[in-house]
């Protein structure tokens, strides 16, 4: 074991040795290499930005700001404005063809019988003509729901009136159809 332990330990300082002699032969040979090395000189003052006088520095900006206001009077916004008039008529085209936002409706009647749902549906279009009913079917419940609200806060108004007939009504968000939410009030 003593054996084994002293075998290790020389091995060891043996690499030590030899990895410092390693560096310092190194260091040396460097040094010794460098001066008998010619060093690399280039003149790079043609790369250098040179700086004008602060006098010819004034008179090109005037000179720029005077081309630039030049071509704005002629047609600069002119064609500002054409550019301007195009972009926005492709966007009111974008604008037309978006048909449904969210909002809220009002669910009045949830059940099994139809005819309570119609009776419901017929109710909406007497009493409230201004908001259109939607009746759906998931099997076996019929389901009414009244209005395209925008906000929320006119689905609360017509809810403050419904609420006494039909208590179990609520308000739910949903998609609704833009056109027909404009012309709730």
């Amino acid at each position: 074991m003593q054996r084994l332990l002293f075998v290790c330990l020389s091995i060891i300082s043996l690499l030590i040795s030899a990895c410092s002699s390693k560096v310092s032969s190194g260091s040396t040979s460097n040094t010794s290499h460098k001066k008998n090395e010619k060093v690399y000189e280039e003149d790079l003052a043609l790369y250098l930005p040179r700086y004008k006088a602060l006098n010819q520095k004034n008179d090109s900006l005037n000179a720029a700001k005077a081309k630039v206001s030049k071509t704005y009077t002629s047609e600069g916004p002119l064609q500002i404005n054409k550019k301007l008039d195009a972009i926005l008529d492709t966007i009111a085209l974008k604008n037309k063809s978006v048909r449904f936002a969210n909002g809220f409706r009002i669910q009045i009647y949830v059940g099994n019988d139809r005819k309570l749902a119609d009776e419901a549906k017929i109710f909406t279009y007497q009493t409230y003509p201004e908001i259109f009913p939607y009746l759906t079917y998931q099997q076996p419940i019929y389901k009414v729901k009244i209005g395209d609200f925008l906000n929320r806060m006119d689905a609360e108004r017509y809810f403050a009136s419904i609420k006494d007939l039909y208590p179990s009504a609520l308000i739910l968000p949903d998609k609704v159809e833009i056109k027909r939410g404009i012309m709730v009030k």
